[in-house]
């Protein structure tokens, strides 16, 4: 009995260091670095491949010791076990956090500098998403995970069946970015509701170590073996929800990196030398019968210029076809164009029109004002001046008398009607 309980110990232990490189950013937390540093003989290894190593010997040993069982139920697992089961979880955090290059001589690190780093990242993932379902698979055996999270992992499982086998079932059976965004929101949900449980039984613990309680002694209806079960309980419940959260990072991931090794190996073939060869050779080695062909890349070149708005650089490829520069729908140029309004788009905000608005209103009226007192200043007829009570001004009086006898002048050097040559038009013989 004693042996086991010191093997526990032992394997609890382990799990702590590699946890603590995880957690720490591949630091190695301070109560257990002076074991590390005399059991760590290779020191080649990047703390993330430390760890890796640490967690696979871990689930080495928990399987050859028994310590968890496939056909067990939670209540047959034991409380110092229970953090056992988050094994592959930690495995898949890890190879998440795995660089894409050669850092390290592990056995688990990418052993090819010359490896794209792109299907090393792919490689990467597609263990921790292996991981993260093993985790899944077993928590879900324990009957440990609530009904919404055992519906959304069934829910995960489908999907991916559906996009192994999308060749040959409809579109349609696919879930819609509303269903994903309120499947989000629930998890999300969760999650928040698990982190709080887990902070809550954490401070019952800190509580009970300050008062120095006896492992027996119960406060809030726990004892200290109940409280530590709890707090494993509701930590493998947490982790479901990150794992669900992670592989559905994973899986969009895995798309873009997908089109990226495929972009890859487009360029490194378009770079090859012999898909480059000279046209002249192409042509007689095609007249030969050889096996020479000619290239069909056409001239691209790449233009820069600056938005007149926004000042940022734009870059735009084009290809030369027929002796013209035609340019390259890239994707981002469609989607622009695709969701660019076809009317004007306001250059200012209704708050700003106002007050110009305003200005404008303010300047015209005195404007007006100062056009109106000049007018009652200017000459004009004397009747004018006797309707607007300006016959006393004898400066105005004087003008007018000038423009009224200047008006008579022209009347009599222009009679009414003299203008009129209508009259001289008609039938001379009547």
């Amino acid at each position: 009995m004693s042996s086991n309980k010191t093997e526990s110990m032992n394997l609890s232990k382990t799990l702590a260091v590699a946890v603590g490189l995880l957690d720490n950013n591949g630091e190695t937390p301070p109560s257990v670095a002076s074991d590390k540093q005399e059991k760590d003989g290779n020191s080649s290894q990047t703390p993330i491949e430390k760890s890796i190593d640490m967690l696979t010997k871990l689930q080495t040993q928990i399987s050859r010791a028994g310590t968890l069982s496939n056909n067990e139920v939670l209540d047959d697992v034991a409380t110092s076990s229970l953090e056992f089961i988050g094994v592959e979880y930690h495995l898949g955090r890890a190879f998440l956090m795995l660089p894409t290059y050669q850092l390290g001589g592990g056995s688990n690190s990418n052993s090819n500098n010359t490896t794209n780093p792109s299907i090393l990242r792919k490689t990467n993932i597609t263990r921790a998403t292996d991981y993260f379902h093993a985790y899944l698979k077993k928590v879900d055996q324990l009957d440990l995970l609530a009904e919404a999270t055992i519906k959304e992992y069934h829910t995960l499982l489908d999907m991916e069946d559906i996009e192994d086998d999308a060749k040959s079932r409809p579109i349609t059976t696919r879930m819609n970015q509303s269903q994903i965004r309120e499947m989000k929101i629930q998890r999300f949900q969760r999650k928040r509701a698990a982190s709080q449980k887990q902070a809550q039984l954490q401070s019952l613990l800190q509580r009970r170590s300050r008062l120095g309680l006896a492992q027996e002694e119960e406060m809030e209806g726990h004892d200290f073996e109940s409280l530590s079960r709890t707090l494993y309980i509701e930590t493998l419940r947490l982790y479901a929800e990150e794992c669900l959260e992670e592989i559905q990072s994973c899986n969009s991931e895995l798309e873009m990196l997908d089109m990226a090794i495929k972009m890859e190996r487009g360029r490194m073939i378009s770079q090859d030398p012999r898909m480059n060869s000279d046209p002249n050779h192409s042509r007689s080695g095609a007249a030969d019968g050889g096996g020479g062909f000619l290239s069909k890349q056409p001239l691209q070149m790449t233009q820069i210029t600056q938005n007149p708005l926004t000042g940022e650089l734009q870059m735009q490829t084009q290809q030369v076809m027929n002796g013209q520069l035609k340019p390259i729908m890239q994707r981002q140029e469609i989607a622009n164009q695709v969701f660019r309004p076809g009317w004007n788009q306001p250059t200012m905000t209704l708050e700003e029109l106002g007050e110009r608005e305003r200005a404008d209103a303010i300047q015209r009226a005195e404007q007006q004002k100062v056009a109106e007192a000049e007018a009652k200043l200017r000459p004009r007829r004397y009747e004018q001046l006797v309707k607007d009570g300006m016959e006393d001004d004898e400066r105005l009086v004087e003008a007018s008398a000038k423009l009224d006898r200047d008006w008579d002048d022209w009347k009599e050097e222009n009679p009414r009607g003299s203008g009129n040559k209508m009259s001289e038009r008609g039938d001379r013989n009547f």
